[in-house]
């Protein structure tokens, strides 16, 4: 049985592809596994807060430290490790905004990589993320189509890489929904996640 956390980021809401990408996905993972629950948690709605100095410095106090729960300007971030530790699959659905990720996805990513709880050091001082066995389904949306033979991938690279040097996590699959701009275009999501993985 597993939980599912649904994170959107579109503020087309639901008009949104990348959104209705994601719950294809999802529709998929609830024909093959036996799914107990499923979050949506919406960052436009409830939008994550921009880093400030205050908040910068609390994201460096050592967890270990008394009152550590409770420093205020932690409160969000504390909420997003928690349901990222609750879940076992993780669908972020995301527009694709010159290049890369929403605003409100980044400010949650900013949210959730914290030393000492999302990843520390090795003795040769190498990174380890702290939080693994989770598995990542992308579902981006794009008004372009990526051209053949890119080299060089911006959205999804980036949160490939973030996930894995800052949380732990490498089950990352990506799903593309592309041309939304294009005039008299007609999403299949269905057609897309066929080959589920």
């Amino acid at each position: 049985m597993k939980t599912i956390l649904h994170l959107t980021s579109s503020a087309r809401g639901e008009q949104s592809h990348s959104t209705n990408l994601g719950l294809a996905i999802i529709k998929r993972l609830e024909e093959q596994e036996q799914v107990i629950a499923i979050e949506t948690w919406d960052l436009v709605q409830n939008p994550p807060p921009l880093y400030s100095s205050e908040m910068i410095q609390s994201f460096y106090v050592a967890p270990d430290q008394p009152n550590y729960d409770s420093i205020p300007t932690l409160a969000y971030a504390n909420r997003v490790v928690d349901k990222v530790k609750e879940a076992d699959i993780i669908v972020i659905s995301t527009p694709t905004y010159n290049f890369t990720v929403s605003a409100h996805l980044k400010a949650w990513v900013d949210q959730l990589v914290r030393m000492g709880v999302t990843y520390t050091y090795d003795e040769k001082g190498s990174r380890v993320g702290l939080i693994t066995q989770k598995k990542v389904y992308l579902a981006i949306a794009s008004g372009g189509i990526q051209p053949a033979g890119i080299v060089q991938d911006y959205l999804a690279d980036y949160l490939k890489a973030v996930l894995k040097a800052y949380v732990g996590i490498t089950a990352v699959v990506t799903y593309r929904i592309e041309g939304t701009a294009f005039p008299n275009f007609s999403p299949d999501y269905a057609g897309i996640v066929e080959n589920f993985q």
